[in-house]
């Protein structure tokens, strides 16, 4: 009903619009309108008034005669008149109406008289524009929507040459007064390639669909290009609405959102905290336009805030980046201690100041955690308005995160590097020595009798447990980002494993049942300590006669037995290191990382038999 360069229009003011239909019903009203006759905004910019007829909301004054109120709503004429509504407050309410056509009906425009600033009437016309061309004047009531409106509007004759013109429209431009344009030509506004552009385009469509909306080009007064939205309606007389916004702030926030997005990835791929702190930097000068910044990071062992990245606004401005402590009362160190933004505008009014002679004309001071605080400056004479106040906080957020990440990954570096040199402690300083006194307890042997060989007996059961304990602990140690997979035939590794387990826990009369087949992806080494930490488990707690049975498929095992079980209180437990009644006190703890290494479940439970069963699901579903 209403056109598109209308309805924009319309949003754009407070005025009291109504359009009324041939059949005297309203269509559209503007939140103002409704208010005034009584109804309200229902969303959407719609009201509660649409569809009603304007006759039950609006009534002729005493002193106007019905049938030029009919004159007025069928647009046959376009003199100001007196109306009254009592749906707003029960009482007659005096309002002066006034019409223009529009698109598919007429507009009328309410307001409360006396109205002694209406300027010239419908039609006339006054000197101005670069050809001498007459302006046109709209009516009254619509002058003063057009003129309150934040778009700029402007309506053009069918030769493109503008008629009326609002001091929006105008400034949109760059002009002075809407009279700098009135007589112009629409194309000298616009390049050649983008006045080719829309004659193809947008008259094209206005000469199909009488409405066109897009965005454009245009040139200010100084021939500064800047980016616009555009809309055009027809009108009946073949001249055109023209509904202009200025898009630079759009189009800057969009490519200031860009920038932080690419700052944000360099970021979150930084691998150091110095890393960090130069993408911070670098993010906070191109994305945010702050070109006097700084990333300070705190010194736990010294407590105080270092500068460890700054711009090169900041080596040119500034003498050298100070570091900051709690010693002295600073604007940074609150900051930091507080975890909240500190800002000052004007260094006379902050006490605060580590230095008072500052070139800077203000501050930003962004915490980042417990990690440190981003600096931004700005020289005096600039501006730091609430928005960039809130980008600067997105950007702070994204650095801590980035800091929060990478110091995490430098403790675990940190750990896998203990762990390298802890294993290969074990490896060599342990293992040698326990070779040579195993070797040396193989010689004693030979000559060994008697009560003597009864205590070698107990020295090779002690180096077993020590080759074991020594065995578990580099198997905890491994980095499981290190596990070399290959598919592992299960049948033949349960049964070496078996072996190994039941010379180690002296249950030679113990017995091993394994059913089925299966082959897994998994590192060979670690599955078959892990096997052999559960046979161990069944013979060492099963009793010398244990039945252990091995049950195997594609997508897992088990292991079962028939010893005296785990009490369903303790099943839990028993993967905890340390937890056992004899061994390492590691051997369930490394089934357990192993399995989780590899991304494997492993659930400990009753066999049918009444002992213990443990069941390691390959495919992560669990028993």
């Amino acid at each position: 009903m209403v056109a598109d360069a209308l309805r924009a229009l319309l949003e754009d003011q407070d005025a009291a619009v109504l359009v009324v239909d041939d059949e005297e019903t309203v269509r559209y009203a503007t939140p103002r309108a409704a208010d005034l006759v009584g109804g309200t905004a229902v969303g959407d910019g719609d009201t509660d008034i649409t569809g009603r007829p304007v006759a039950d909301l609006l009534s002729p004054a005493p002193s106007t005669d019905a049938d030029e109120v009919l004159s007025l709503v069928h647009g046959r004429s376009t003199d100001p008149v007196a109306l009254v509504t009592t749906a707003a407050t029960g009482e007659r309410t005096r309002l002066d109406g006034s019409v223009a056509t529009c698109p598919g009906g007429v507009a009328l425009t309410l307001r409360a008289p006396p109205d002694t600033t209406a300027g010239p009437g419908v039609g006339d016309r006054v000197d101005g524009g670069e050809d001498g061309a007459g302006a046109y004047v709209p009516d009254a009531g619509w002058q003063r929507v057009l003129e309150t409106a934040r778009a700029g509007i402007a309506i053009l004759d069918e030769d493109g040459r503008y008629r009326y013109v609002t001091p929006a429209h105008a400034d949109v431009y760059g002009y002075d007064s809407p009279d700098d344009l009135v007589g112009r030509n629409w194309r000298s506004l616009y390049d050649e390639a983008e006045v080719e552009r829309l004659e193809t385009e947008a008259m094209a469509a206005l000469e199909r669909d009488g409405a066109w909306s897009g965005t454009s080009t245009g040139r200010r007064r100084d021939g500064e290009p800047f980016p616009q939205a555009l809309t055009l309606s027809q009108l009946p007389d073949a001249g055109l609405v023209c509904v202009v916004r200025d898009r630079t702030e759009q189009v800057e926030s969009r490519a200031t959102l860009e920038a932080l997005h690419e700052a944000t990835q360099d970021l979150l791929a930084a691998d150091s905290r110095q890393a960090v702190a130069e993408v911070a930097v670098e993010g906070a000068v191109r994305a945010l336009d702050l070109p006097l910044s700084a990333v300070y990071l705190h010194d736990e062992g010294r407590d105080a805030l270092d500068p460890v990245a700054w711009s090169d606004a900041v080596a040119e401005t500034f003498d050298s980046p100070p570091t900051f402590t709690g010693d002295e009362e600073s604007l940074a160190w609150a900051a930091f201690q507080s975890g909240e933004l500190r800002r000052f505008d004007d260094p006379s009014e902050t006490d605060q100041l580590y230095n008072r002679e500052t070139p800077a004309g203000g501050e930003l001071i962004l915490p980042l955690g417990d990690h440190g605080v981003i600096i931004t400056g700005y020289l005096r004479g600039e501006e730091v308005g609430p928005e960039d106040v809130r980008l600067a906080r997105t950007l702070a957020a994204s650095v801590t995160t980035a800091l929060e990440g990478v110091t995490a990954a430098e403790a675990l570096r940190e750990r896998h590097d203990q762990l390298e040199r802890f294993s290969a402690m074990l490896s060599h300083d342990l293992r040698d020595p326990l070779n040579t006194a195993m070797a040396t307890t193989s010689l004693a042997r030979q000559t060994a009798a008697g009560e003597t060989a009864e205590y070698l007996d107990t020295l090779d059961q002690i180096h077993t447990r020590m080759e074991s304990l020594i065995a578990d602990v580099l198997a905890l140690s491994r980095d499981p980002a290190e596990l070399e997979r290959t598919p592992t035939d299960l049948e033949p590794l349960v049964r070496e494993a078996w072996e190994t387990a039941r010379t180690a826990t002296g249950a030679t009369d113990a017995t091993l049942t394994v059913e089925g087949s299966g082959t897994v992806d998994a590192d060979t080494t670690h599955l078959r300590r892990l096997v052999e930490n559960l046979l161990g488990n069944a013979t060492r707690h099963g009793g010398e006669r244990v039945s252990v049975h091995v049950g195997l498929d594609d997508d897992g095992f088990y292991v079962a037995d028939d010893g005296p079980g785990i009490p369903p209180e303790r099943r839990e437990q028993v993967f905890e290191r340390g937890h056992s009644d004899s061994g390492t006190g590691l051997g369930l703890d490394i089934v357990q990382q192993v399995a989780r290494s590899h991304g494997w479940e492993v659930s400990v439970g009753e066999s049918e038999a009444g002992g213990a069963r443990f069941d390691i699901r390959t495919d992560g579903t669990g028993r």
